[in-house]
C-alpha cells in the first residue's frame, strides 16, 4: 500500500474528525514523507555540491525556493534559478551543539508559517549528511596535499597517473612524466638545517607551480624530488619546459644564493607501461643528468634533451 493510498484510506475512516485536526494529520504526513524521502536521497552521495542540489531539489516540491547558497567560513556552494523579487530566509546548519555552516535561501514570496517550519526541519535533515560530506572532503584533501609545500602529494600523482593512464589509452594522447631534482640541496641541510631545507623546498614549490596549467600538474613525490605528469604534448613541448623550468632556478634569488639547480629526467608513456615502469626509465634517466654534471635533462631514451 503506497503512501498516497494509505493516507487516503486515514482521511475517509477519519472523516468524522474535525477539519482543522484533519488539515494537521495532512500536513503531518506530507512533511514525514519530505523528511523520509530527502534523508533517503542525501545518502547517496559524499560530495557536498551533490547534497546542496538534492536538498534544493527536494525542498522546491513544496516551498518557492530560486536560490540557495550554503556559507561556512571560506566555502561556499550555490544552486540558482532565476526569479524576480526574491525574499531572503537565514538557516544555521549545526552539528550538535556546532553552528558549522548557513544556509542562505531565496524565495519568490514570503513563506507561510507552515512552510518555514517545514523547510527548517528538512535543514535539519540536510545537517548530518552535509557536515560529513565536508569533513570527508577535508580529510580527501589533507591525504593528496604536501603540508610543506602546498602542492599535491605522491598519492595524488598516483591518483592522476591512473586517470591520465586510462585517457592516454582511449585517446591517443601522449604523457610525459617529469622527475626533478634539486642538485645541492643535502648541502643546504647540512650546512643551514632543516628549518631553511624546508624554506628552499617551499620556494621551490612556488616556483613549480608558475608551470602548471591544465595539461601540466606538479607533485612533491619525496624529499627534494618532484614529479610532473604532463599529456598531449611532444617532445619538443618537453624540451622547452625542462629548460623554462631550470632557467627559472637560476634567476631565482632564494634559490641561486645557495647555488642550487636541478636535474630533470623525463620518460614518455607506453601501452604496456605501469607507473613502476614508467617512473623507473624517468629516474634512469635522471640519474643520468645527474652523472653528466646535474643541471640537465635527459630522456628516458638515453637521449639528451636540446636545449
Amino acid at each position: 500500500m503506497t503512501a498516497h493510498t494509505w493516507l487516503s484510506y486515514k482521511l475517509f475512516n477519519l472523516s468524522f474528525t474535525h477539519p482543522l485536526l484533519l488539515n494537521m494529520l495532512i500536513k503531518s504526513k506530507v512533511a514525514e514523507r519530505a523528511y523520509v524521502n530527502l534523508a533517503s536521497k542525501l545518502q547517496s552521495s559524499l560530495d557536498p555540491e551533490v547534497l546542496l542540489a538534492i536538498f534544493k531539489q527536494s525542498v522546491r516540491e513544496y516551498i518557492p525556493l530560486c536560490h540557495l547558497e550554503f556559507h561556512t567560513g571560506r566555502h561556499i556552494l550555490t544552486a540558482e534559478i532565476s526569479a524576480p523579487d526574491n525574499v531572503n530566509l537565514r538557516l544555521d546548519l549545526f552539528n550538535n551543539d556546532y553552528v558549522f555552516g548557513q544556509l542562505e535561501c531565496d524565495l519568490e514570496q514570503r513563506l507561510t508559517m507552515v512552510q518555514q517550519a517545514l523547510l527548517t526541519q528538512l535543514s535539519k535533515v540536510l545537517s548530518n549528511p552535509l557536515y560529513n560530506a565536508l569533513e570527508y572532503q577535508k580529510m580527501k584533501l589533507l591525504a593528496f596535499k604536501d603540508s610543506l609545500t602546498g602542492l599535491a602529494n605522491r598519492n595524488k600523482f598516483e591518483h592522476c597517473f591512473q586517470q591520465l593512464s586510462e585517457n592516454s589509452h582511449k585517446k591517443q594522447l601522449d604523457l610525459s612524466l617529469l622527475i626533478i631534482d634539486l642538485d645541492g640541496f643535502k648541502w643546504v641541510n647540512d650546512k643551514y638545517g632543516h628549518q631553511t631545507g624546508d624554506l628552499v623546498l617551499a620556494n621551490f614549490a612556488q616556483l613549480l607551480l608558475k608551470f602548471s596549467s591544465e595539461r601540466v600538474q606538479i607533485f612533491r613525490f619525496a624529499g627534494d624530488e618532484f614529479t610532473i605528469l604532463i599529456n598531449g604534448v611532444d617532445k619538443h613541448f618537453i624540451s622547452c619546459f625542462a629548460q623554462g623550468i631550470q632557467n627559472a632556478v637560476t634567476i631565482n634569488h632564494s634559490l641561486s644564493e645557495f647555488n642550487l639547480s636541478c636535474s630533470i629526467g623525463s620518460a614518455e608513456f607506453q601501452c604496456e607501461d605501469t607507473l613502476d615502469t614508467l617512473f623507473a626509465r624517468a629516474d634512469k634517466a635522471l640519474y643520468r643528468a645527474k652523472a653528466k654534471g646535474r643541471n640537465r635533462a635527459e630522456l628516458a631514451a638515453g637521449t639528451e634533451l636540446c636545449m
